[in-house]
Parts: structure tokens; C-alpha cells; sequence
């Protein structure tokens, strides 16, 4: 039995877990609930935050939780709640330190968290925030959190970090319930508006058929992973997805025909944005608040 509520995660596609403390006292508050989903108290009790998970799928509607300079997309933020007054150097934890009650807990949240969203327990997808600016190279602005432990201060950064993951492994599962549900958004390729589009966390696709009929390409060729598409006498390949009637990215079967291919791509099949984007030579801009993605 888990200790994250079910219906504190929706089916949706994330990708990485960033941890924090909260630099605040051993509750949380209402500036605290605005920034991270969840809370660890100090006698470990969870808080949900005000957003859900599933705010952080995209982040241009400004609706999501600001947990991390410019990686809240499609990033968990999990938080203890404690660490006010900390100093750096010299280390000082302040009247609220965090406990080892909140660490381990994180750790059971976390895992928890990986198992449903088959997030890989790995050093740029669950790291601390005075990891990221070292590890995926964004600047964070001298943040530290939550890399010293009050218990134990002889630890270096990287010590604290690869414990952390190393307790997050042994909670794991391995199962993952997570059954992901894509977001519709609209696609203008060209000045052409395409509604059979959808956005899995970042990625976002759009329905082969319609794109070749409108702009007048046509399907040459296919094998399980690419198609080769004729356009302006230009013939290239490019990558495809198979999406089923319940909305499910599905495996290309394998031992089919390239004729009993082409029906089922021509049925099923849909187009990364990028790829398109790539493979016209075109920009490509996403404007959140409408779901829009322009290629063009």
C-alpha cells in the first residue's frame, strides 16, 4: 500500500522528479502549497499542493507550480517542508531542520512517484535542486536545496544525491498504473489548421492522413519505424507513431507487409511537430494558453 493518494496522480506524461526543501518552518504554507505538489511535514505527513501534476504537463498557460528556473515543464516538484534560516557556509540548519522522518519519506514519495510514471531513477531525473544547475546545466541561482543533511554534514553534494536515488531504488516496484492521456491541441502547418493532433508531456504529434490529403504529399513507402513521404518532388523519410482508438501510443507489429503497413499508418498514423518542422526546414512555435502549435 502506497502513501501517495491515487488521485494525487493523474495519467499524464512527466519526466522528471525534482526534489527541495522549502526554506520555511516544519508546516507548510500557503506560498509552499503554490510551489511544489507535494509536502513532507515534519512528523512526515503529505500535503497536496494547490497544482496538480498534471498543471506541469505544459507550462504556457502560467497555471502550474514554479518549482525549478525553467525546467517545470514536465517536472514533479516534491518538497520538505523546513530549512528556514539555513545557511550554506558555514552550515547552519536553522530552527527548522530537516529530519530524517522527512528524508526517508521523500524517498517512499519518490518512489512511489517513479513506479506510476515510469520515471528511471537516474541523476538528471531525480536529482535535488542544488543539483540541476551542475547536472543539466540551467542556472539556478546559487540553490542548494535539499543537498546537505543536518544529521549527517560530512557528506559531499554528490554523496547526498546518489544516496538519495539509491533509497529511492529499493522502494521501487517496478509496476507501473499509469495510463497516459494525451491533450488535444491544434497544429498549423503552413497557414493549413490540422485538429487531430495531441501533446504527450512535450511531445506533440499530428495525424499523417489529413496533413498528406490538405498538402497535397503523398505516401510512398513504409516500414515499422519511418515513411517515406513525396513532397515538391522531394522524397523523404520521416519518423511516425501508431496511436490506437483509446488514444494509446501502440508497437508498429511486426512480420506485416509494407502494403499492410501502409493501411495501418495511413489509419493510425501521426507525425511527430518537430520531425515535420525538421523536415521542411521551418520554425516552429507553441503558444500555451491556446494549444497551438505553428510550423511555418
Amino acid at each position: 500500500m502506497g502513501i501517495v493518494p491515487t488521485n494525487w496522480m493523474p495519467n499524464c506524461s512527466m519526466k522528471r522528479i525534482i526534489l527541495h526543501w522549502t526554506a520555511g518552518a516544519h508546516k507548510a504554507s500557503d506560498v509552499d502549497l503554490a510551489h511544489y505538489h507535494i509536502l513532507i511535514e515534519e512528523d512526515g505527513k503529505l500535503v497536496k499542493g494547490t497544482h496538480s501534476i498534471r498543471d506541469n504537463v505544459s507550462t504556457g498557460d502560467s497555471n502550474y507550480a514554479a518549482h525549478t528556473r525553467k525546467l517545470n515543464t514536465g517536472s514533479i516538484g516534491v518538497s520538505v517542508c523546513c530549512m528556514a534560516g539555513a545557511i550554506e557556509r558555514p552550515f547552519k540548519a536553522g530552527p527548522h531542520p530537516m529530519n530524517k522522518k522527512q528524508w526517508d519519506t521523500m524517498a517512499q514519495v519518490v518512489a512511489e512517484l517513479c513506479d506510476f510514471y515510469d520515471i528511471p531513477v537516474t541523476s538528471e531525473t531525480v536529482l535535488g535542486h542544488g543539483e540541476v544547475q551542475g547536472t543539466l546545466e540551467v542556472k539556478q541561482n546559487g540553490k542548494w536545496d535539499p543537498m546537505v543533511l543536518p544529521w549527517d554534514t560530512g557528506l559531499t553534494k554528490k554523496q547526498v544525491g546518489d544516496g538519495f536515488r539509491a533509497k529511492v531504488k529499493a522502494g521501487l516496484t517496478g509496476i507501473s498504473t499509469m495510463q497516459e492521456t494525451p491533450a488535444s491541441i491544434t497544429v498549423i502547418i503552413q497557414g493549413k489548421s490540422f485538429r487531430e493532433a495531441q501533446i504527450f508531456n512535450e511531445k506533440s504529434v499530428v495525424k499523417l492522413r489529413p496533413v498528406i490529403e490538405e498538402l497535397s504529399w503523398m505516401m510512398l513507402h513504409a516500414n515499422e519505424e519511418v515513411v517515406e513521404i513525396n513532397f515538391d518532388s522531394a522524397p523523404k523519410t520521416i519518423p511516425y507513431k501508431l496511436i490506437d482508438q483509446s488514444n494509446q501510443i501502440v508497437d508498429t507489429p511486426t512480420g506485416k507487409t509494407e502494403a499492410e503497413l501502409v493501411a495501418l499508418v495511413d489509419k493510425y498514423g501521426f507525425f511527430s511537430c518537430r520531425d515535420i518542422a525538421d523536415m521542411l526546414d521551418l520554425a516552429i512555435a507553441w503558444d500555451g494558453s491556446a494549444r497551438i502549435i505553428t510550423i511555418g
